[in-house]
């Protein structure tokens, strides 16, 4: 049985099991303020407001409904990748405004299992 490796999510490179590698972990979830709740609102009906918050989401993709609220990525990477990474983890390199580019991650593990 040949040694175990692992391959960086970022930039391909493979890496020996002697090797340093790093996990990166980010958890995206969707955050929220604390509501003062008063009297009218525990006296208040809501099932008209959450009949319609239902049936908004069932017309929803449920994938998108998921990301919507919380997601965890896990990414292995090589010295120089994490580097890299911790020198610009927006990868905007400081220009104010630019855009994050997309990028599906699941798409991505799907075609990386297809190389293995």
């Amino acid at each position: 049985m040949g040694a175990k490796y692992h391959i960086c999510d970022v930039c391909g490179t493979r890496i020996e099991c002697e090797a340093p590698r790093y996990r990166l972990k980010i958890n995206v979830f969707a955050a929220y303020e604390r509501l003062e709740i008063g009297a009218a609102d525990v006296s208040r009906d809501y099932e008209e407001d959450i009949r319609k918050l239902v049936e908004e989401m069932e017309r929803m993709d449920p994938k998108q409904l998921e990301e919507d609220v919380a997601k965890q990525l896990n990414f292995d990477l090589c010295r120089p990748c994490q580097r890299k990474f911790l020198s610009d983890p927006l990868g905007n390199r400081g220009e104010r405004g630019a855009s994050i580019p997309t990028f599906d991650v699941d798409e991505f593990l799907r075609k990386l299992q297809e190389e293995q």
